[in-house]
């Protein structure tokens, strides 16, 4: 079986560099944006927001800092706490799958193929919507080798 803690740490350096390129960019647009230089500029703005929440959020959960209520699974016995832990990763993995990979993904081709444009960028807004099935394949990634992959902790 794969390494777990290399997989995650490959995952998280390649979310953290995703996130950094989009925030960095999105500060510079930040600026041209209050100092009122081209049009499109808000619009663009708007578009690595989404972006950078999106790699944002999977980067969270990647690194365990997301939001989470485990009142309840800190008080099983190590054995079911580790199974607890795994179940709540494949719940997370089949909901990537299926709401953000596969409805992402229908929902970005629907964008693309219906020709819709972001005015001020002149881009299909298909690009926008990327964002979400990219990010549901980090966390399907993520959830996957957190489910499968051994592990000598019970904190998975």
């Amino acid at each position: 079986m794969p390494n777990n803690r290399s997989m995650i740490a490959t995952i998280i350096k390649i979310l953290r560099t995703l996130s950094a390129l989009c925030l960095a960019t999105l500060l510079i647009v930040v600026v041209l944006v209050i100092f009122k230089i081209g049009t499109w500029a808000s619009e663009f703005s708007e578009f690595l927001l989404a972006w950078t929440v999106m790699f944002g959020g999977a980067l969270a959960y990647a690194e365990k800092s997301h939001l989470g209520l485990d009142i309840l699974v800190e008080k099983f016995d190590p054995t079911t706490r580790i199974s607890a832990i795994r179940l709540s990763h494949l719940l997370v993995l089949l909901f990537a799958a299926a709401v953000m990979l596969y409805g992402g993904g229908k929902l970005t081709m629907d964008r693309f193929d219906m020709g819709q444009v972001m005015p001020s960028l002149g881009i299909s807004k298909g690009w926008l919507y990327l964002s979400v099935p990219l990010t549901g394949m980090f966390i399907c990634l993520t959830a996957a080798c957190m489910t499968f992959c051994k592990t000598d902790s019970p904190d998975n």
